[in-house]
């Protein structure tokens, strides 16, 4: 069709979200907003327990995002596993009885937060518990004697960053189901050979009707190259109106001169951009949001609502909902980037009356490393609305655990055979889920990151085994593994800093430098690279493309 899509902003809209008084920062942002049968469900980023990032809340609307619900933490990152320093940027689709949420995390907190990879969680609620794609099924499953344990599962990445460490990397989903296929839309922030930074956002699709959808991804492609720093994460919907998949961004976001840019793709896979709206839109706006319905599709007379956070203080942000609509329009593009943008700050909402629990988690570091046969008392933390974090000392429920692995009475947790469970924690309406480590001898102290360990390594495994170098893209992929020590602790190391070399099987193909990145000689193929960490090692294929 050649009708365009025009976004319609009636006015201002106004602020869901503001720290509150007794903040000296706050947020929630980047927004994921679906319409189901009349219910307006909203998920956000939102600040962690400053050990871990973000987590992620819910609210809910029921009369057409005019009043919300109070939020909850829903989803927290899964302690000691890939994505246990955030859990950032949801996006939430439903296919079946499955709410699927997309999110962006790391394991290179030393680094800011580089280095981020793409995971995919499920539940048959929008307010979770929501099980993990482990990389061979959903969750983790135990039977023990006295029944079966359901567990979240440690994570896998369904989209791996698989360039040079120091870059953002990949993440920031949007989806889109069309035709029983799944639309992944991602942002891919790196660098090319010669140091020239560049920021994607890039598509792959999947059968959404494969239950194991997210092992069987297929890469489409760059759906439009971003301006570095200006052009922020795209949300993208389809049009049943004008059969068009809809992206949604904001552009010189964090400026005073942001906007909100709107994008257009007849086939889900290369976008271009149609608009620009200004008007009524708050300044230093970023990380956008808008509706859809449970497939994240959108028609004349739907509920239509879109949100971002905004505000001219650094993590003190406000995030601000719209009501819009939309008109079909002959002309490709048109912008109001010389208009005015509304210029206002959050203004600080009150701090609760009372203290009401809204989350519940395991004290830092969120798991419990126990010598068997020693007894402790299990750490746990609520914190409210305004985050003020309490220890909570009686009243927790704990269940779903391997009974044969520990014991719990009240708050007291006794190690019986080595091994691990997780435990699952309930109090006051919020839930969270850790594991219990038991071990022979005393554990050794924890520490999330000890940069170059002098340990015995005692595994030495790939995250990624198939990797793909575009010779025409000038991609520079780093290979890596995940190091396990004799103490526990474990990190994913790259080169001979890390005490990882590489043996080279086809020099014709490519070099391999002592950082692990791959410097191919020109050719196209297919070769074999060994990594090896200690006395283990794992090979990975290197593919030259065109």
């Amino acid at each position: 069709m050649t009708k365009h899509f025009k976004l319609l902003l009636p006015d201002e809209g106004k602020d869901i979200y503001a720290p509150r008084k007794s903040q000296t920062w706050g947020y929630r942002y980047g927004p994921t907003i679906m319409v189901e049968d009349g219910v307006c469900h909203a998920w956000f980023a939102s600040p962690g327990d400053a050990f871990e990032a973000d987590w992620f809340t819910y609210r809910r609307s029921v009369d057409g995002g005019n009043t919300w619900t109070e939020e909850r933490v829903v989803m927290a990152p899964t302690a000691d596993s890939m994505d246990w320093f955030s859990v950032c940027d949801p996006a939430v689709i439903k296919y079946g009885e499955y709410y699927y949420i997309g999110y962006t995390s790391t394991v290179f907190a030393n680094g800011g937060g580089v280095c981020n990879n793409g995971f995919i969680g499920r539940s048959k609620s929008p307010t979770g518990p929501f099980e993990r794609w482990t990389g061979d099924g959903w969750g983790e499953h135990r039977v023990t004697p006295e029944g079966e344990c359901h567990w979240l599962g440690k994570p896998a990445p369904v989209i791996y960053f698989d360039e040079d460490w120091h870059n953002w990397g990949a993440g920031e989903f949007s989806f889109v189901i069309k035709d029983e296929t799944i639309y992944i839309y991602y942002t891919w922030t790196s660098r090319t050979m010669d140091g020239k930074g560049f920021s994607q956002t890039r598509v792959a699709t999947a059968d959404i009707t494969d239950e194991n959808w997210p092992g069987k991804i297929v890469l489409r492609g760059v759906a439009v190259d971003r301006p570095s720093g200006s052009n922020d994460s795209y949300d993208v919907v389809y049009c049943e109106d004008n059969q068009k998949f809809i992206a949604l961004s904001t552009d010189h976001r964090f400026t005073e001169d942001s906007i909100l840019a709107v994008y257009e793709s007849d086939d889900g896979l290369r976008f271009t951009r149609v608009s620009e709206i200004k008007v009524n839109t708050g300044w230093m706006c970023h990380n956008c949001g808008i509706s859809g319905d449970a497939q994240h599709h959108i028609k004349q007379g739907d509920t239509m609502l879109l949100a971002y956070a905004y505000g001219n203080k650094w993590g003190f942000w406000g995030t601000r909902l719209h009501k819009y609509d939309f008109e079909l329009m002959d002309e490709a593009f048109y912008s109001e980037s010389h208009l005015q943008n509304v210029h206002r700050s959050p203004e600080p909402m009150e701090d609760p009356a009372e203290y009401t629990p809204t989350m519940i988690y395991c004290g830092k570091p969120h798991f419990i490393k126990v010598k068997k046969g020693d007894t402790v008392t299990i750490p746990m933390r609520t914190g409210n609305v305004a985050y003020a974090m309490r220890p909570v000392t009686e009243g927790v429920t704990f269940s779903n655990y391997d009974k044969s692995i520990v014991s719990i009475e009240g708050m007291s947790l006794t190690a019986k055979a080595v091994g691990y469970t997780y435990v699952t924690a309930n109090y006051a309406d919020v839930r969270t889920e850790f594991p219990v480590y038991v071990t022979e001898e005393e554990p050794a102290p924890w520490c999330y990151r000890q940069p170059y360990p002098d340990k015995k390594v005692v595994s030495f495994v790939p995250v990624w085994k198939d990797y793909k170098v575009s010779l025409s893209a000038r991609e520079l992929k780093q290979l890596r593994g995940i190091a396990t020590y004799e103490d526990g602790s474990w990190f994913e190391l790259a080169g001979v800093v890390d005490k990882v070399t590489f043996e080279n099987h086809n020099p014709e193909l490519f070099r391999m430098r002592a950082d692990g990145h791959v410097e191919p000689t020109g050719k196209l193929g297919q070769g074999r690279v060994t990594l090896i960490c200690g006395e283990h090692s794992f090979d990975v294929s290197v593919t030259i493309l065109p």
